[in-house]
């Protein structure tokens, strides 16, 4: 049987009876070049010295720009596709920034290589100027954008930023950019109307315009980003800072349906004793689940924007024949002095609606309306489910509009 005689060797002697393989290794004198403002029309350069660091030959499989490359970026190197160095030999990559017009660039190098760090990568940036730059300046209010805490995988409603023109030209965004530690959980939306910042749409001397910003954490604990503008009037670029928390969600709770057959009424409740009742037949005959529930958070939840949700019930005798449910606080308080109903606490908690929308992370809850004859005969529904809407509508109940918002 053939062995291995170096395995087959005792550990003392191990490091004479083996030989050491060699290993080559990448290095480069900058990962990263940054030529900073740059007169349009103007050119400056840099080099970098990529070399092998290790003790065995390696050789180069690409050596090019980066497809997304900006034009005013041009290249020279005489680390070229297919060549080899051995170990302590080095090459040299010139790269010269000369901008044609004014504006952020980017750029890099692909040093693509038989070591163990195949995708090696030499990135450059640099801004071209002209003769505006500086010619308009932006101040921006909130000066930091802080967003507090938000669960982790929820939307925060929209934080409005103002965007004002303080210098003495007018002022047209080129590049709206979010960069940073984390910019991934924010995102902006550039809207149409007239006071709405957008790309290309002058902001006068004296002028201001808006953003709207979002904040979705991906994780729990301290997010931040940058909002980079640039403009071809600005001296450099113009950044705020935008950060807000991480929190893990309060716990969810099922907000169970239930059906009258008798009087039509249909009836909310998060209470696990409630629903045993109802099951059990206890608190009259006619009640069943209708098999549609939607989640809330508990009454003790910590999450500031989850309200509680006020359930209202009919007077009897001069009231509807049905629960009424609402978490606006204008909406609680006239229910609570009108006669018709009588307010019986809250099981649960549920977001409001922002403009009448919820966010992508939330379901949407449809108030339904049924007219009768007299007050008592009308009745309330709360539903996710379009086609129950609809199939509602279709018999006759008004659609209200959204009244809550259901994490999904």
């Amino acid at each position: 049987m053939v062995r291995d005689v170096c395995f087959a060797a005792s550990i003392a002697a191990l490091a004479f009876a083996c030989p050491v393989f060699g290993a080559s290794r990448i290095c480069t004198s900058a990962d990263t070049l940054s030529f900073g403002e740059q007169f349009v029309g103007t050119s400056a350069s840099a080099r970098v010295t990529v070399s092998n660091c290790g003790d065995a030959p390696f050789s180069f499989t690409d050596v090019s720009p980066h497809a997304a490359t900006n034009p005013g970026f041009h290249v020279q190197t005489s680390c070229t596709t297919g060549s080899t160095l051995a170990p302590g030999a080095s090459c040299d990559a010139t790269i010269a920034f000369a901008p044609t017009t004014p504006g952020q660039a980017s750029g890099a190098l692909w040093l693509h290589n038989t070591t163990s760090t195949p995708d090696q990568l030499v990135t450059f940036y640099g801004r071209g100027v002209d003769a505006q730059a500086g010619s308009a300046t932006i101040a921006f209010s909130p000066a930091i954008v802080d967003f507090g805490s938000i669960a982790v995988g929820d939307e925060s409603p929209a934080l409005t930023l103002t965007l004002a023109n303080t210098g003495a030209a007018a002022l047209v965004p080129s590049r709206f950019v979010l960069n940073g530690v984390t910019p991934y959980d924010f995102r902006g939306a550039l809207g149409h109307g007239p006071n709405d910042c957008a790309i290309g749409r002058a902001i006068a001397a004296g002028a201001s315009c808006t953003l709207s910003l979002f904040f979705r954490p991906q994780a729990p604990g301290q997010r931040q980003a940058d909002l980079v503008i640039d403009a071809p009037q600005l001296a450099a670029l113009a950044i705020v800072t935008i950060h807000g928390t991480g929190a893990n969600g309060a716990p969810t709770i099922d907000v169970v349906e239930f059906h009258n057959a008798d009087d039509g009424q249909y009836f909310l409740t998060a209470d696990a004793r409630e629903m045993a009742l109802l099951d059990e037949g206890a608190i009259g005959a006619g009640w069943s689940r209708t098999g549609a529930s939607f989640k809330g958070w508990p009454i003790d939840a910590s999450d500031a924007r989850a309200l509680p949700v006020c359930r209202f019930f009919g007077t009897p005798g001069v009231g509807p024949v049905s629960h009424f449910y609402t978490a606006y606080a204008n909406e609680c308080d006239a229910v609570r002095h009108d006669m018709h109903w009588i307010e019986e606490g809250a099981t649960f908690r549920a977001r409001l609606p922002v403009n009448g929308a919820c966010s992508d992370a939330d379901l949407t809850v449809l108030r339904l309306w049924k007219p009768g004859d007299d007050v008592t005969q009308t009745r309330h529904r709360y539903v996710v489910d379009a086609a129950i809407t609809t199939t509602m509508q279709a018999q006759g109940w008004v659609l209200e509009g959204a009244v809550f918002c259901s994490p999904r």
